[in-house]
């Protein structure tokens, strides 16, 4: 295949695919037109980079010659058949086809991996929605933060990122403008039941890794090309599968068949994987009415009856037995830390959480009524005793945001009549990262914003709470992102913008490659229009010069000189490389 008949499959690939084209061959950004991403996938580095994503029975078949629909949209092959130079380096590699492909197994802890992980993806979620993250450069997290959140849910830091990813693909969180935050969906996906929210998560995983059956299967001999960054990503989706309960011992799991086939039911008509219409029904799977039924279904008969109820403890702890209803840990989450999340989940009530649901509306009277209202153990006395003692005590230290340039670079105060306590917060060690400095009895400045200030303090066990200028608390309003459509490749928009017609940069790539065919004396096939109807002819370039191409006509054996502007189709032109 040359590279105009592999630009003309180019323009004719819908956006979507296009994007996943250029993002998944790693097409340079630099590239000005459809000619030059088509002669750019035809090099030998760019199919070597593509080639060490797949997998040995990939590789095989391609050096047999053959091609797969999933291979045929990254142009490693056309219409079931291996672009020549693909077979010829698939082939160098000589892999051997993998052990049969297990069909889907049936796995008894898959489902309990993929309630577990919904829970904790569904924690991370929670605590991103809370409080917001500013994010480091290159959009990194925070070690701090990165480790506080990891702890949350029995996670090592370094991997805390694959675990945010599935709520990432899902649209629930946000990373944009130096922050992430919980996205305009997050609520409502919190508040559903749990199979609801693995399906979110697992769908979006799926749609994502087309090539999950591989991944399933994953061992460094299942890929024989891939360096080292390739089976660290390799290795990274296959923890994500076992942990959503889509693979098992080297397979996919039934639970991932199921949800597969009640995706596929979903598709229109004209995105089904043979093309054919689907029975009246079918895309409501499993009898539900709605998609997703059928992998839902199957999930749900393992999650606990949800409870509304938890042992609450003297030493201020409370253990849930099972998953919480919505409304129930909604309110538990404004009044309590959560310690342990899974489907028994461990919280502790603390100064700062009760602080927290007070400066959110909540009264003292009815943290009690609640707390009373769920436990299966009464209300322990040291649970009452602080929710009391933390009441009596809050707004002592009221935090507001003050003009810098009339404070010396101060951004924030914090007032109270008790002047031990500002004493105190003057010579606290753990608030120097702060600045405090005490410029009165009652009154001490900070160098950072109010918000952060609040923190530093509400971290610390203090009694703060935040006032606006004219003295009135100031209750938070949760923060969301917007729900963003994916972002495309920035090279779809500028091939789409290039056009396939000889024009533009196609003229600057035509008169490169006709100028590589009077070295070559290589013959080449042109469609022009002079005047009158558009003529094809056989040429052999000779000269190419200011926008005109000075040719012998084979078939003639005459000179002819055309302007390049007059060539509108051009076939027969090799790849140099």
């Amino acid at each position: 295949m040359d590279v105009v008949e592999l630009a003309a499959r180019i323009q004719a690939m819908s956006d979507d695919a296009l994007d996943r084209l250029v993002v998944e061959r790693q097409a340079p950004a630099q590239l000005g037109s459809t000619f030059d991403l088509a002669e750019h996938l035809l090099t030998d580095p760019s199919i070597s980079q593509a080639l060490r994503w797949r997998s040995a029975d990939e590789l095989v078949a391609l050096a047999a010659g053959a091609s797969t629909p999933r291979l045929d949209a990254l142009l490693l092959g056309v219409d079931g058949v291996a672009i020549p130079q693909v077979r010829v380096i698939a082939a160098a590699a000589d892999a051997v086809p993998s052990a049969p492909i297990e069909p889907a197994v049936e796995s008894a802890i898959a489902p309990q991996m993929a309630i577990d992980e919904a829970i904790k993806v569904s924690e991370l979620v929670h605590r991103i929605a809370d409080a917001p993250i500013t994010l480091r450069s290159r959009a990194q997290l925070p070690a701090a933060t990165a480790r506080a959140l990891a702890a949350a849910i029995d996670a090592e830091p370094g991997q805390l990122e694959e675990r945010l990813e599935p709520a990432a693909l899902a649209g629930l969180i946000d990373r944009h403008d130096g922050r992430l935050r919980a996205t305009v969906d997050a609520d409502a996906w919190l508040a559903a039941p749990v199979p609801d929210r693995w399906f979110a998560l697992a769908s979006a995983w799926l749609a994502a890794t087309p090539d999950a059956a591989a991944v399933a299967a994953w061992s460094r001999a299942q890929f024989p090309l891939a360096d080292a960054a390739v089976l660290a990503e390799r290795e990274r989706q296959h923890r994500q599968a076992e942990r959503l309960g889509l693979a098992h011992r080297g397979a996919l799991t039934t639970l991932a068949a199921d949800l597969q086939r009640d995706l596929e039911a979903a598709l229109p008509d004209a995105d089904q994987p043979d093309g054919a219409a689907e029975p009246d029904g079918a895309r409501t799977s499993g009898g539900t009415g709605e998609p997703g039924g059928t992998a839902r279904a199957a999930l749900a008969a393992h999650v606990p009856p949800a409870t509304a109820s938890v042992y609450l403890q003297p030493d201020l702890s409370a253990v849930a037995p099972g998953p919480l209803e919505a409304a129930v840990e909604t309110r538990l989450r404004r009044i309590a830390a959560l310690e342990r999340a899974g489907i028994a989940s461990q919280w502790r009530v603390t100064a700062q959480s009760v602080a927290t649901g007070l400066a959110a509306g909540e009264t003292a009277d009815g943290l009690l009524a609640f707390l009373g209202e769920v436990s299966l153990t009464g209300l322990p006395q040291p649970v009452a005793y602080l929710v009391r003692d933390t009441a009596a005590r809050f707004g002592a230290l009221r935090v507001r945001a003050i003009d810098p340039l009339a404070e010396g670079g101060a951004r924030a105060q914090a007032r109270s009549d008790d002047a031990q306590l500002i004493r105190t917060i003057a010579v606290d060690r753990a608030l120097v990262s702060a600045g405090p400095v005490q410029t009165g009895p009652h009154r001490i400045t900070f160098r950072t914003s109010a918000e952060e200030a609040l923190q530093a303090l509400l971290e610390e066990r203090y009694p703060a709470v935040l006032e606006d200028d004219a003295g009135e608390l100031v209750v938070r309003v949760p923060e969301r992102a917007p729900r963003r459509e994916r972002e495309r490749n920035r090279l779809v928009a500028r091939l789409r913008d290039s056009g396939f017609e000889v024009g533009e940069h196609e003229r600057a790539w035509l008169e490169r490659q006709l100028q590589a065919a009077v070295r070559e004396r290589m013959p080449v096939r042109l469609t022009v229009i002079t005047s009158g109807d558009p003529a094809d002819i056989e040429l052999v370039p000779l000269a190419v010069a200011n926008g005109r191409l000075r040719a012998r006509d084979a078939g003639r054996d005459v000179e002819r000189t055309l302007p390049l502007s007059a060539i509108t189709k051009v076939a027969g032109l090799g790849v140099s490389m």
